[in-house]
């Protein structure tokens, strides 16, 4: 039986306002890149052993601009995200359950919140908070995680809401750092760093706990092209809209989420549009997505670089953010505590829901269409599955919340990097995918070029050896 094909929607617009009205997955991505990877992971791994090591972040950047150019693709031509594309490999709710493991288990450490916690802490204080601040950090914590749960409630589509949010933050954020960096930073600490581009360079015996942490979420992380994918369905990109999205509560109604892929005729106009809507989809993913990115990890190292290493400091975790700030008060006068701080609490607690948002949908994407029991239980309403999942997270973040601020667990910077570093191994498995899948299921007229593959290849061995460098230093001790 021939399958049914449909007209794929006219792209974009030519002009930066049509393509600034277009983008949107991206911009959600780059808020958790910059709240998660460039505000104290990379910069504490430059300090610690370098700017040597900045090649690492245009690695980071490039490959990951292509896998989620090519899964966003799947998109626009069926409507469906890239998991579906995994499913048709077989055993979809064995491919539902291994998602959920991979994206739930990193991300149910509340990292986010308790760094965007201490924060706001330090603003409050005037000062770092000590061990004897940890009831009032722990106190901001919960409220944000509360206010969180909140912000996802709300929206005709979630997807909108967070780009509506998110813009704000990554635009005053970006603009934040400039500043910093252009005033505060020396100049050899721009012409160190910049040589790290081009002039690579790798330690030995380093703590591959803070290199994986680094590389994990520059620019965006595991399962980010699921993430990319299902945003840009909820955008109604290509196909995309013919298929559905998850909604909100408030502000929100039920919406039939499709299961059934909708992929558009090849015929000469529809390769016309196609043409047009990969601009849009290069646009996000290249330059909004992995270029600001980029940039502002560049930034942010210059900075900590500049201002930490001439000092002899090489703090980790949020002391990054905090120590820089108070280095930067000596230049800039009292403002820059605020300023540093302030900026630093929005990006990462954005990071938190944003999170907390991206695995919940990915999770419920995977089981809704894998399972038909799952769709007749909540009864064609994908908001059930999507919260039930969310309010779960919202649990188990609580309790290592409580358990690791109040009970002394672990500190916020070891909850954010551990889930960093588990999600090395949904990279790992998303490159090889995309070029299986991308043979597979797309026409021949559609399928990636041969630069394109090898550029993914070079994205599964990149994070292999990041995912094997920890693992051989957990099991062992051995630092390479």
């Amino acid at each position: 039986m021939e399958e049914k094909t449909y007209e794929l929607p006219p792209p974009p617009g030519p002009g930066l306002l049509a393509h600034l009205k277009a983008i949107g997955p991206g911009i959600i991505l780059a808020s958790l890149s910059i709240g998660a990877g460039e505000w104290f992971l990379f910069p504490a791994m430059i300090v610690s052993y370098g700017p040597t090591l900045m090649w690492t972040a245009v690695v980071g950047c490039v490959v990951q601009a292509v896998l989620g150019a090519e899964s966003m693709k799947y998109t626009i031509y069926c409507g469906q995200p890239i998991h579906q594309a995994y499913m048709k490999l077989g055993k979809p709710l064995a491919w539902a359950w291994a998602w959920a493991l991979l994206l739930f288990i990193p991300v149910m450490w509340p990292g986010w919140a308790a760094a965007s916690a201490t924060a706001i802490a330090a603003l409050q204080l005037g000062r770092l908070p000590g061990p004897g601040d940890s009831g009032l950090v722990l106190a901001w914590a919960v409220l944000l995680l509360i206010l969180s749960l909140l912000i996802l409630h709300v929206g005709t589509k979630i997807q909108r809401t967070l780009e509506v949010v998110n813009w704000p933050i990554v635009v005053m954020v970006v603009i934040l750092v400039a500043v910093a960096v252009i005033v505060g930073a020396p100049a050899c600490a721009w012409g160190e760093v910049a040589k790290g581009i081009f002039i690579p360079g790798f330690p030995r015996g380093a703590n591959w706990f803070i290199l994986a942490a680094a590389i994990a979420y520059l620019p965006a992380g595991f399962g980010f092209n699921m993430m990319l994918s299902s945003y840009a369905r909820d955008k109604g990109w290509g196909m995309g809209s013919k298929v559905g999205y998850i909604a909100g509560v408030i502000g929100g109604k039920k919406v039939e989420v499709r299961t059934e892929e909708v992929p558009f005729k090849l015929d000469e106009e529809n390769l016309k549009r196609w043409k047009g809507w990969l601009t849009t989809v290069r646009i996000d993913s290249w330059i909004v997505m992995s270029l600001i990115t980029f940039i502002t990890v560049f930034m942010t190292s210059v900075l900590a670089y500049g201002l930490l290493v001439p000092r002899g400091l090489a703090p980790m975790g949020f002391q990054v953010a905090a120590v820089q700030a108070e280095a930067l008060a000596d230049v800039l006068g009292p403002a820059a505590w605020f300023i540093v701080l302030f900026g630093g609490f929005w990006m990462l607690f954005g990071t938190q829901f944003g999170l907390m948002d991206a695995v919940s949908r990915i999770i419920t994407d995977n089981f809704w269409l894998a399972s038909p029991k799952v769709r007749e239980i909540t009864k064609g309403d994908p908001r059930r599955f999507y919260y039930g999942v969310l309010y779960l997270l919202f649990i188990v973040a609580m309790i290592l919340l409580v358990g690791s601020l109040g009970l002394g667990w672990a500190r916020p910077y070891e909850l954010a990097a551990t889930g960093a570093i588990l999600g090395l191994f949904a990279l790992v498995i998303a490159y090889p995918l995309q070029i299986i899948v991308s043979y597979r299921f797309l026409p021949k007229e559609l399928r990636p070029s041969i630069v394109t593959i090898i550029l993914l290849i070079i994205g599964t061995i990149w994070y292999i050896i990041f995912l094997g460098g920890i693992t051989i230093q957990v099991l062992t001790g051995i630092r390479l």
